[in-house]
């Protein structure tokens, strides 16, 4: 049996917003079995920085059903947004809020999709400031780390709705809405340092406004995530830039 997936999705999501993916990843050719970690849209919300410690016993416990379930040593973990930083923290083996995951021994690896791994966002600056100073860049030399960033939307102060709200979620996250990024995170501040870095032009960052070009939409999966993932000898790619062609 090939390793579980354990998706974490990302702030102010629903598992019903990866349903989706798991169903793709769940379908040849991938056939992996898939958890999504059960944190609500309210959940998300009552969360203070750098207090993340509920959603970071929900991965514990998502990750702990899908060995037991599955009879497997490790999990492929696949971080969304926020997640991706939740997932990073989860691999730690350094007491957080008295609380020690050591995830890092039940991972093979990681993926981060349109993760700000460098923020400004004040409501979680502190719990990224403490992830990136306590687990910089791709830490755990035994994990394999990958960081898909998007590339399909420049912001601008005046302009089309939805670069109006690049602009301002790009200076929200990192100081400057003149970026070009998913439409919600600059490319830019999704690269970790030591991982595979991928860049998909035209990538999208939710399934709420772009349900056809978000990371998670079945024909954007196969540019990031490679089949042989399930395999121990996986030769990762080197930072690379794709185009995605949507279909139109």
């Amino acid at each position: 049996m090939s390793r579980p997936i354990v998706i974490v999705g990302g702030w102010l999501s629903s598992t019903a917003d990866y349903a989706g993916m798991a169903r793709t990843l769940a379908s040849p050719p991938y056939n992996r079995i898939v958890y999504i970690t059960d944190i609500s849209r309210t959940e998300w919300l009552s969360l203070r920085d750098p207090h993340f410690t509920p959603v970071l016993n929900l991965v514990a416990r998502t990750v702990a059903v899908a060995l037991n379930e599955t009879g497997e040593d490790q999990v492929d973990l696949i971080g969304h947004s926020a997640g991706g930083r939740v997932a990073r923290a989860y691999l730690g083996h350094l007491p957080f809020a008295g609380i020690i995951y050591d995830g890092h021994r039940s991972v093979a690896s990681l993926t981060t999709l349109g993760t700000a791994h460098e923020t400004y966002e004040v409501w979680v600056k502190e719990f990224a400031g403490y992830v990136n100073q306590s687990y910089p860049g791709a830490f755990y030399k035994h994990i394999r780390y990958q960081a898909v960033a998007g590339e399909s939307v420049r912001g601008r102060r005046l302009g089309k709705p939805e670069e109006i709200l690049a602009y301002r979620s790009y200076k929200t996250s990192f100081g400057d809405g003149h970026h070009i990024g998913d439409g919600i995170i600059p490319t830019a501040s999704c690269y970790l340092a030591g991982a595979s870095n991928l860049v998909i032009r035209g990538a999208r960052h939710a399934p709420y406004n772009a349900p056809r070009t978000w990371y998670g939409a079945r024909n954007v999966i196969p540019l990031w995530f490679d089949v042989g993932a399930q395999q121990h000898e996986r030769s990762w790619r080197n930072d690379s830039v794709i185009p995605l062609n949507d279909g139109k």
